[in-house]
C-alpha cells in the first residue's frame, strides 16, 4: 500500500492496537477484549510492508496478522497464505489472517476469504481460510461508536458518502471529548484526513476537515498535516516504487499465467532493484510461458 496511506495505517496500528482488536476479535473468532503484544516480524525471506503482527496473551494463543490493502492485489490470498506459514513456521500458531480492504479498487474476485489448491484431476490438497474485511460495506455509525483508533475508517465506508460533512462533524466532536488528549485528537485528525484521499476529492476534503473545530483551535493544523504528509513522501518515496513495481509484476505474472510458486512469490516480495523489477515487468508481458519469465 502506497504512501502515505501505508504509514498513517501502520501509525494507527501501532498507537490504537487496543482498539483495533476490540474491534476485530469477534469478527475472526477470538474472545472480546483478548489482549495482545505487538510483535517485531522477521520472516527473513519476506518483506512485510503494510502489515501488522501481533501476539495473543493467554487464554488465547497464536498470532492476529493483519494486512490493510488500498489497491488491486490478484496475488493477495497467496501472499497471506505465504506470511501465514512463514509466520507459523517462525513464531507458532494457530494464525489468523484478516485481508482490510480498504476501498473497492483494492477488491479483486481471488479475495473470498478461503484459498483451495487442487492437483491436476481436481482433487483439493490445501485449504486455507482467512478473513476479509470490505470496509465499503461496513456501517460509518458502528465505526464512530467504537475505539477512537479505528475511527478514521469510518469516512471509507458506502454510507458516508451522502453525510460526509455530518460524519465529519461527528469525528470532530468526539474527538474534542474532555477524554482525548490533545496529540491524540491531533493524530486522529491526521490520520482521518489522508486516508479519506482514498476515496474523496482532496479539495472537499480540505473544506469539510478546515470547517472542524479541532482543527480550528490549533493555528499550526495545515502545518501539521503538511508536515507529515511531506515526511511520508520523502521517506517512503523510494519504498512505495518498489512496492508498486513489485505489485504491477505479480499482477502481470498472475494475470497471465494464474497460480504462482511460492518461491517466485517470495523473491518478488524482497526484490529491492528498481530496474531489476522494470527489466522484469517487460520480460512478464513478452513471456509465453511462466517457464520463459526472467527474473
Amino acid at each position: 500500500m502506497g504512501k502515505p496511506f501505508d504509514a498513517t495505517l501502520k501509525q494507527l496500528l501501532d498507537l490504537f492496537a487496543v482498539d483495533w482488536i476490540d474491534w476485530l476479535a469477534p469478527v475472526v473468532g477470538l474472545p472480546p477484549h483478548v489482549g495482545v503484544d505487538p510483535l517485531d516480524v522477521d520472516l527473513s525471506t519476506v518483506q512485510v510492508s503494510a502489515d501488522k503482527v501481533f501476539r495473543l496473551r493467554p487464554p488465547a494463543e497464536g498470532l492476529l496478522h493483519l494486512e490493510p490493502q488500498a489497491s488491486h492485489d490478484g496475488g493477495l490470498p497467496d501472499r497471506l497464505l505465504l506470511y501465514n506459514a512463514l509466520l507459523h513456521d517462525r513464531y507458532g500458531g494457530p494464525v489468523y489472517s484478516v485481508a482490510i480492504l480498504l476501498r473497492r479498487e483494492a477488491n479483486a474476485k481471488a479475495i473470498t476469504g478461503s484459498l483451495s489448491r487442487r492437483t491436476a484431476d481436481g482433487t483439493e490438497y490445501l485449504r486455507f481460510g482467512y478473513t476479509a474485511i470490505r470496509v465499503w460495506e461496513l456501517h460509518a455509525d458502528d465505526l464512530l461508536a467504537g475505539g477512537l483508533g479505528a475511527l478514521p475508517l469510518a469516512l471509507l465506508t458506502d454510507d458516508a458518502k451522502d453525510r460526509l460533512e455530518e460524519l465529519v462533524g461527528q469525528l470532530d466532536r468526539r474527538l474534542n471529548g474532555p477524554d482525548v488528549p490533545d496529540h491524540t485528537r491531533k493524530i486522529l485528525l491526521t490520520s482521518s484526513y489522508i486516508l479519506s484521499w482514498l476515496r474523496y476529492n482532496k479539495a472537499r476534503i480540505d473544506s469539510l476537515f478546515a470547517r472542524a473545530n479541532a482543527m480550528k483551535e490549533s493555528t499550526t493544523y495545515q502545518g501539521i498535516l503538511l508536515e507529515g504528509r511531506t515526511e511520508g513522501l520523502r521517506e517512503g518515496r523510494q519504498e512505495g516504487q518498489l512496492h508498486a513495481l513489485r505489485e504491477t509484476l505479480l499482477d502481470v505474472l498472475s494475470d497471465r499465467f494464474g497460480q504462482l510458486p511460492a518461491e517466485l512469490l517470495a523473491e518478488v516480495s524482497v526484490a529491492s532493484d528498481l530496474s531489476r523489477l522494470r527489466s522484469a515487468i517487460r520480460s512478464a508481458g513478452k513471456a509465453a510461458r511462466l517457464a520463459d519469465f526472467q527474473f
